[in-house]
């Protein structure tokens, strides 16, 4: 059965809204919002600046700031001024986002079990397969600017 790209094109389509929703939900379990999740997914593994944060999100650096805030007044992350240049602003993660992150990787891994699990090693291969070829293409098209 040949599929038309546009048909394709809609699938991705239906599938990110798909997965947005889903991560949507499962953010606001954790008292999260998805924003916010992206931001603490660019400090966890290193500090990161300000306007590498916004930038790595695509997000304005005044709502990132925004964001910032709250996961601050939280106490997942804190500000530390740079110095050598007391306009630059790091963000570090803080000792308690480390709990928050075991949840999240469980909530994750529970979530693809349940979904791949009435899959057979032959499907299982197969989307991942797929996905490689996609993931490929995709990353080739974004480092030619397209």
């Amino acid at each position: 059965m040949a599929i038309s790209e546009i048909a394709l094109s809609n699938q991705i389509r239906k599938l990110s809204k798909i997965l947005n929703n889903l991560a949507s939900r499962q953010a606001a379990k954790l008292g999260l919002t998805v924003p916010q999740g992206m931001v603490i997914r660019e400090i966890y593994e290193e500090p990161k600046t300000m306007s590498q944060i916004s930038q790595a999100i695509g997000l304005s650096c005044s709502t990132t700031t925004g964001i910032v805030d709250r996961l601050e007044r939280e106490g997942y992350v804190k500000r530390i001024r740079d110095d050598s240049d007391r306009r630059v602003v790091w963000l570090h993660r803080e000792e308690k986002l480390d709990g928050l992150i075991r949840q999240v990787r469980m909530m994750q891994d529970q979530f693809y079990v349940q979904i791949f699990a009435d899959l057979s090693a032959d499907e299982r291969a197969q989307v991942a397969k797929t996905m490689t070829m996609l993931i490929d293409k995709l990353e080739k098209k974004d480092g030619e600017g397209v």
